[in-house]
């Protein structure tokens, strides 16, 4: 098997065989490599296109007349707390993420499972696979969620993305870090303990994010109200 050295060798390797109809499985093989550096490799490609085309879009925006300027959603995932044990969750995810999920997934919007994953990131600085705790929730068609139940003294965090398979999750956008204390809420910068940028398609996400298997546990039990 052809083993490529370069990660810059490996991307034009991966575009071609992808061109050819290759599985991210099969090109793995070919390559003499993991499916989760292809499947890595191919995501910082489509997020790179992504930032192009987005500063592009910018540029030809400024010569437009202010009024005339469309007004787009903008990506936002907020965690706030409201009790030392509950937080509120609310999120607004772009047209254009969506378009770039369907595109890279390979699938329409309407077949997806998103879910809201809350992880607690005490003492750790989170790469979206190494949380000491991880319950999920699977969406339907929620904007907001409120988890309760939380343990004083922690520092949480919160990923919305696309649940794939029981064990596989694609992260879309990350929350800021939150603590838990029994004093006045308060966010944390995260510095040191959670990333405090959305996942932003794992550009600071380890290479098996998508691979990772939910932490062991009780996962938090839907009311079908939007609590946990």
């Amino acid at each position: 098997m052809k083993k490529i050295q370069e990660v810059p060798g490996m991307i034009d390797e991966i575009i071609k065989l992808r061109r050819r109809g290759l599985s991210f499985r099969k090109i793995a093989s070919e390559l003499d490599t993991t499916v989760g550096k292809v499947q890595y490799q191919w995501t910082k490609l489509i997020q790179n296109k992504a930032k192009r085309d987005s500063e592009e879009s910018a540029v030809n925006n400024m010569t437009a007349e202010e009024n005339d300027v469309p007004k787009q959603t903008k990506d936002q995932l907020i965690l706030t707390r409201l009790t030392f044990d509950k937080v509120k969750v609310l999120w607004k995810l772009s047209n254009h993420k969506e378009k770039m999920a369907s595109l890279y997934l390979e699938e329409p919007d309407s077949s997806r499972r998103k879910s809201l994953r809350i992880y607690d990131v005490t003492g750790i600085y989170f790469d979206g696979a190494n949380a000491v705790a991880d319950h999920e929730v699977i969406l339907s068609h929620q904007s907001e969620w409120i988890f309760k139940g939380l343990k004083p003294g922690k520092v949480y965090c919160v990923e919305l993305g696309i649940k794939l398979t029981e064990t596989h999750f694609f992260p879309l956008l990350r929350s800021e870090a939150i603590h838990t204390s029994e004093e006045m809420p308060y966010q944390t910068s995260g510095i040191g303990e959670a990333e405090r940028q959305p996942a932003e398609w794992t550009v600071n996400v380890s290479t098996y994010t998508y691979y990772e298997s939910m932490s062991e546990g009780e996962k938090v039990k839907n009311d079908g109200n939007g609590n946990c």
